[in-house]
């Protein structure tokens, strides 16, 4: 089945599921990086928001061999466990007051992102750009949000520092930032994986090494979108005081940045080019965050760009 057949048909089998009150739209929606993914919009009767489900995935499992009724059921149980959020009402999305406490904001990469940043209230962050979205919602079966674009802050009668203003404040709050070694996240995995086999002596022993610096994880709690952290107030300048050390961000992806202190014999260079092989070859398009390094100063409390790596992230990637 082709691509094009497996979207109607998909999108026909949910019809008849869910019946004709129900308003189906299919379109293709630009994502991160200028990644385009086909979004399916559901609209049920009476209900002012209507989540979106990007099919691709599916397609991609369709093509490994999972049946269409099973796709579609799936579809459905996704999108039955994601309810109208309660807090909603019919006029809710109209006014910033009902929403301000929802405001947050995440980053992403600038260069690679100028078509979506043209719709996009933002503001610049080094290489990146941080933008804004509402958490509508956060559940078992994950979370529902809305990204903000120049039409709601015109609707909204406001500006971009009132959302920044908003989101700066509720975002630690909302997704508080973790820091976490990548020792003891290793150890988490193997326990995890092994379950009564796991030896955590056997398993320390063979994760220690007195060669390489220590390596640490930045994330929020949600573990999405948790590259955000760098720019919470005062976590980096927190952990640098504790490590007593200048700090080396290297962005995995939009979800987390790894920590290392700065020593003596780093090599930006190097570490922006071990970055980008591993954007190009490990990381979906979609989820990179920059091939940049960056370096935190303990002395001023400054973060900058300290390497000199390709502009555009995603589109080399997984080739």
């Amino acid at each position: 089945m082709v691509y094009e057949t497996f979207l109607e048909t998909v999108t026909n089998k949910l019809q008849e599921a869910l019946g004709d009150s129900y308003q189906f739209t299919l379109r293709p929606l630009p994502k991160n990086n200028g990644v385009t993914l086909d979004g399916l919009t559901i609209q049920s009767p009476g209900c002012c928001v209507a989540p979106t489900i990007y099919l691709n995935p599916y397609y991609e499992q369709f093509c490994r061999g999972t049946d269409i009724h099973e796709i579609v059921h799936d579809i459905l149980r996704l999108y039955r466990a994601t309810p109208s959020p309660a807090f909603l009402q019919s006029d809710s999305l109209e006014h910033f007051s009902s929403l301000r406490s929802r405001i947050m904001f995440r980053v992403i990469h600038t260069a690679s992102n100028q078509i979506l940043l043209n719709d996009l209230p933002h503001l610049p962050y080094l290489d990146l750009s941080i933008v804004f979205f509402v958490s509508l919602e956060r559940n078992e079966a994950g979370q529902m949000t809305a990204l903000i674009h120049n039409e709601h802050m015109n609707r909204w009668d406001v500006t971009v520092q009132d959302l920044w203003e908003a989101a700066s404040r509720n975002t630690p709050l909302e997704y508080p930032a973790q820091i976490q070694s990548m020792t003891d996240l290793l150890q988490e995995i193997a326990k995890k994986n092994m379950g009564e086999h796991y030896d955590p002596e056997l398993i320390q022993e063979l994760l220690e090494s007195d060669d390489t610096a220590p390596l640490y994880v930045l994330s929020n709690s949600n573990g999405l979108y948790g590259a955000s952290c760098m720019v919470y107030q005062n976590v980096l300048k927190d952990f640098a005081e504790h490590l007593q050390a200048d700090l080396i961000l290297l962005p995995s992806s939009v979800h987390e940045v790894l920590l290392t202190p700065n020593l003596e014999h780093s090599s930006f260079e190097d570490l922006s080019s071990m970055v980008t092989s591993i954007n190009r070859q490990e990381v979906s398009p979609e989820e990179q965050l920059s091939n940049q390094v960056y370096l935190f100063s303990r002395k001023d409390g400054s973060l900058k760009v300290v390497s000199n790596a390709p502009k555009l992230v995603g589109t080399s990637a997984l080739s």
